[in-house]
């Protein structure tokens, strides 16, 4: 996880302006600030990022940043574009 991990933080900082020091793996990414049009674009920028295709479900509000995180490295792991949620 910490590659991805950290990619996913990376993108959190970046491109929404979420502080560091509130990204911690149990926050939400609802407690986060991404309501769902940030959601849908993170979908994407991850898709470009890490060449993934990950279900919108699996990005909702109540998502942690460690099961967004481990969710991407599953799909990589296996070498697929796309996993249904747990």
């Amino acid at each position: 996880m910490p590659d991805t991990y950290d990619t996913l933080r990376s993108v959190l900082t970046g491109s929404f302006r979420v502080p560091e020091d509130v990204i911690h793996p149990q926050a939400t990414l609802e407690q986060l600030g991404l309501d769902s049009l940030a959601l849908t674009e993170l979908v994407l920028i991850l898709h470009e990022r890490l060449a993934v295709r990950i279900s919108k479900e699996y990005t909702a509000p109540g998502r942690t940043v460690a099961e967004v995180a481990d969710h991407v490295d599953a799909l990589r792991s296996a070498g697929t574009k796309t996993v249904a949620p747990s």
